[in-house]
């Protein structure tokens, strides 16, 4: 089978519908790019070219460094065989700590050459074999539980308890705590959430602080059914942080 790869550029700070690195370029080197203006775009044409057989989908990510970790997250997530490559403004440890822990595969500097991008993307078209280039999602790893440990399985779906409970979210509650996961500090803005959980949900009303403190509170009382206390701590006037141990 023939492998079409295709580039999805997340770069929602451009409001020309152009990405950072030139498409004409990407299409000498036989690679399908397309820009995406916002998170709501990238989701849907990840879905829309994960589908089809034969297809590679990469992702390259030129937002917000914040904007970026949500994305990644979320992606790899669903998603765990997509190649995705982060752009970041510094060499900060901070930054690219953020980057890598939220699920990219590489990063690159955003005013590095197209030379350099290329060759991290051609390097994650050949980094695996075929089957790794097949439009389905590779299987997860079995998941591994560690007592007195927090921990997400079968595709962010499922929260693994201390006690080893198996607590199945809702698509609302698996954007937010996937957000807090993704962050270094396990610790998001009220804006983060927000905007995870909308982009989680398009179909649902919006979110707001309100209805964050109203899905936040759903889940402390799910937890407690399942035996065991949510490790969420309120950062007033900006947001959550998750306070237990996780794998």
């Amino acid at each position: 089978m023939s492998i079409r790869p295709v580039i999805l550029f997340f770069a929602p700070q451009r409001h020309d519908g152009q990405a950072h690195f030139p498409m004409a370029s990407m299409r000498d080197y036989g690679l399908e790019s397309q820009p995406c203006s916002d998170i709501k775009e990238l989701y849907s044409q990840v879905q829309f070219h994960h589908a089809k057989k034969g297809v590679r989908v990469l992702v390259v990510l030129d937002g917000a460094a914040a904007d970026n970790s949500i994305v990644a997250a979320y992606v790899r997530a669903l998603y765990p065989s997509i190649g995705i490559i982060s752009l970041v403004a510094s060499n900060s440890q901070s930054e690219l700590l953020l980057a890598m822990r939220s699920g990219a595969d590489n990063y690159c500097l955003r005013d590095a050459s197209f030379e350099l991008l290329l060759a991290m993307l051609l390097r994650l078209l050949s980094r695996a074999d075929g089957s790794a280039f097949l439009a389905e999602p590779m299987a997860p790893p079995p998941p591994v539980d560690r007592p007195g440990f927090w921990a997400m399985h079968e595709h962010g779906w499922v929260l693994s308890g201390p006690q080893q409970q198996r607590i199945p979210l809702t698509t609302a509650e698996r954007a937010f705590l996937t957000t807090l996961f993704a962050q270094p500090e396990l610790r998001a803005s009220h804006r983060q959430l927000i905007d995870a959980v909308n982009n989680s949900s398009a179909p649902s009303p919006p979110a707001y602080p309100g209805r964050l403190g109203l899905l936040v509170s759903r889940l402390r009382r799910k937890l407690r059914e399942h035996g065991t206390d949510a490790p969420l701590k309120s950062l007033h006037r900006w947001g959550y942080m998750f306070t237990g141990p996780v794998l």
